[in-house]
């Protein structure tokens, strides 16, 4: 059974966090509320917002196309969490 964290660099701690994989990187800083997600990515290069218990990154099996994609499923793609950024 493959390991959803093969291949990718997780480092936590309580306010920010960083995911490095294949795909670009993400940085996260987390607030009691909110996270700011910071993608440097293939798929998205900018800034989301998502609710901090939502555990999104989680969910997504770290893996940052599919945290996009349940972001867009969770808010929609034009939602309050899109603050600024470009899909590739």
């Amino acid at each position: 059974m493959k390991s959803e964290t093969l291949d990718k660099v997780i480092s936590e701690n309580h306010t920010i966090k960083i995911l490095a994989e294949r795909s670009g990187l993400l940085l996260s800083l987390t607030t009691k509320t909110y996270s700011y997600l910071v993608f440097l990515s293939k798929p998205f290069v900018g800034v989301r917002r998502i609710v901090t218990k939502d555990r999104i990154v989680a969910k997504a099996g770290y893996d940052i196309p599919r945290v996009l994609k349940l972001i867009d499923e969770v808010y929609g793609s034009e939602g309050p969490g899109r603050e600024r950024g470009k899909r590739s």
